[in-house]
């Protein structure tokens, strides 16, 4: 049995040594109950690689990892031998070895796989395709960059990935696995450069045969929902738990990391013979079967659904530090709401009704829904913007570098008529074609329609508008399944910058109205750059974060204050407040409490966020009127 040390670089052996002990009665819960004791301090994950962060040459195959993405896609179940049997040529003796937690069936020279043997047990596992997470920012990835203490620079670079992909055909070719079980080699040394066994079995059955050299991979398309956006992406395997995930569902997986050449599966029309079912298109077979040098395999020993991705607050909300942090910002709330309300009004020029509400924006999230209706959510458009084609992108940027994730969609006639913002099933590679629109639960996206022109939409135009409006109202996005759509529950912050009212719906509009108008926007935004410094940021973006995720609750007192209100408002004219006006009411109040780090609000922020309804409106009045008068 390997030592304490060697838990992170060997841990298939371990988990062969557990299912000896358990005399092939194997299940997970042994496994995860060795890895979770070893693993479940923050300390102890910090000194796992991570996927994210180092380079795929500069890792171990089959050691642990770790990975933090968005599951983009869920493929079929995958039928693979969780057990199965070898026999020694020289021995004869007959040994079962477990299959789980590893891609390839694999024995060593001296050694054969019984296909035929009735000890052999075939299971299924689930497949995610998983993304690196949709929008998230620069400081986030530099913050879980910079907790890591595992030290790239000193990982092996000795693994089967460090020559180009195109050599893998001379690597794969006559020649024969390391010995993972055997005794004449170290299993879990990650030095071997060898493909796998000519004629052994594959995990799930099929033959691994050699590839023919001349043979190239075309480029997979890796997906990703974002135009622009890199990262390495990963088909992670799931063996328990299954139910619990979702499409969209962001997690951080820890698991063995598998990269063997012969998952790639090479397009070759002379070859007799192929690594996958014969039912499977050419298409679905790139799709499923990628070179693991550009989509590796993780198979799943723990994981964490990610509540968050902000590195400054920990993701467990019953932790001591998360109560100490907390703790920590509610005795600086006042200074620090103070300074942001600030620093909103000089990027909206000076308006500070624009900057409460903006502030609640920013904190606003669906913590439910009422049948069909979210709740929480706080749509806002900024009307009256500067006419500035940089305006946009400055309120993304520094939107970016307070929330965890954010996207600037520029609302172009070009962009609505030409993107993809839903995401599309592509039945003959049997995979979700990911979207736009394909985003994580509190994703921050910036509408910019102050870059619309006139022109003409054409009918993909027309579906984007109808699905941006539903994603604003509904906060659902219907999949395209091409013979259905599929509704998908979203939870995505939006902002509407815009000239004149949007032609999208909002929660609230308000019109800015600037008290500065400087010739230079970008200078305007620069001279914030010397209040913003990183130590301010990570003030911010804790208490964004943390406000987020505080318990609310209305007393009844305030209850019957707010009821009344109500009633009386109704008396005086029906017309003056509606359903929808109170329900927005009750919004801007949760807000306004959990804004001051408050789990409770008080009757003063009623008050107040009735007196801010009635200046917004007020104002849209004398907008619409000085608009009339105009035309």
């Amino acid at each position: 049995m390997p030592g304490v040390e060697d838990w992170m670089n060997c841990p298939l052996t371990i988990i062969q040594h557990l299912f000896e002990q358990s005399n092939g009665g194997f299940s997970s819960d042994p496994v995860k109950e060795y890895f979770s004791k070893r693993l479940q301090s923050e300390e102890a994950r910090s000194w796992v690689p991570s996927l994210n962060d180092v380079a795929l040459h500069n890792l171990k195959p089959n050691t642990i990892v770790k990975y933090r993405c968005m599951i983009q896609d869920m493929f079929d179940p995958e039928l693979y031998l969780g057990v199965y049997e070898i026999s020694d040529l020289s021995s004869g003796e007959d040994k079962l070895v477990c299959g789980k937690y590893k891609d390839i069936a694999e024995c060593s020279p001296q050694q054969v796989i019984n296909t035929d043997s009735r000890r052999n047990q075939p299971m299924d596992r689930q497949t995610f395709y998983c993304v690196p997470i949709p929008g998230e920012s620069d400081w986030v990835k530099l913050g879980h960059t910079k907790q890591n203490k595992y030290d790239k620079d000193t990982a092996s670079t000795r693994s089967r990935l460090k020559r180009p992909l195109d050599d893998v055909d001379d690597e794969m070719g006559g020649e024969k696995h390391a010995n993972i079980n055997g005794d004449d080699a170290n299993p879990m040394n990650g030095d071997s450069d060898n493909g796998p066994v000519n004629g052994s079995n594959g995990i799930n059955g099929n033959q691994a045969n050699p590839v023919n050299g001349n043979v190239r991979c075309k480029q997979p398309d890796l997906n990703h929902p974002l135009p622009g956006e890199t990262g390495l992406t990963c088909l992670v395997k799931i063996y328990d738990e299954i139910d619990t995930f979702k499409v969209n569902d962001c997690v951080e997986f820890i698991g063995i990391l598998s990269v063997d050449p012969a998952m790639a599966q090479f397009e070759n029309s002379n070859s007799e013979e192929s690594l996958v079912p014969e039912f499977e298109t050419p298409e679905e077979r790139q799709v499923h079967s990628p070179p693991p040098s550009l989509v590796p395999r993780l198979h799943v020993l723990l994981h964490t659904k990610l509540q968050h991705t902000n590195p400054l607050v920990l993701s467990d909300t019953k932790h001591i530090e998360f109560t100490i942090k907390l703790n920590q910002v509610k005795t600086e709330v006042s200074k620090i709401r103070e300074e942001l309300l600030s620093t909103l009004e000089h990027i909206l020029l000076g308006d500070k009704l624009a900057a409460e509400f903006f502030l609640l924006h920013l904190i606003s999230r669906v913590y439910g829904r009422a049948d069909v209706m979210p709740l929480g959510k706080l749509t806002l458009n900024i009307s009256g913007c500067p006419n500035s084609r940089y305006y946009g992108g400055l309120i993304n940027r520094f939107i970016s570098a307070l929330v965890t994730k954010c996207h600037l969609l520029p609302l172009t006639i070009n962009n609505m008529n030409s993107m993809k913002l839903i995401p599309k099933k592509d039945l003959k590679a049997n995979r979700l074609e990911s979207g736009i629109l394909q985003l994580s639960d509190n994703t921050h996206l910036v509408i910019d329609e102050t870059v619309l022109e006139a022109g003409q939409l054409n009918p993909q135009g027309v579906k984007n508008i109808t699905a941006l409006g539903n994603l604003i109202t509904w906060q659902k996005v219907e999949y395209d399944f091409t013979f259905h759509s599929q509704q998908f529950q979203t939870n995505v912050n939006v902002l509407i910058l815009s000239e004149g009212k949007s032609l999208l719906p909002s929660d609230f509009q308000i019109p800015l109205e600037k008290k500065a108008s400087p010739e230079d926007i970008q200078k305007h935004f620069e001279e914030l750059d010397s209040k913003l410094n990183e130590e301010w940021l990570n003030t911010l973006r804790t208490y964004i974060t943390l406000t987020q995720l505080i318990d609310y609750t209305v007393s009844e007192d305030l209850q019957t204050i707010i009821q009344d209100d109500f009633v009386n408002s109704r008396k005086d004219s029906p017309k003056a407040m509606s359903i929808e006006d109170f329900h927005s009411l009750l919004n801007l109040l949760r807000l306004q409490a959990v804004s001051q780090c408050q789990t409770s609000p008080t009757p003063d922020m009623w008050n107040k966020v009735k007196a801010m309804e009635e200046e917004r409106k007020s104002r849209l009045t004398s907008t619409a009127n000085t608009t009339s008068a105009t035309s």
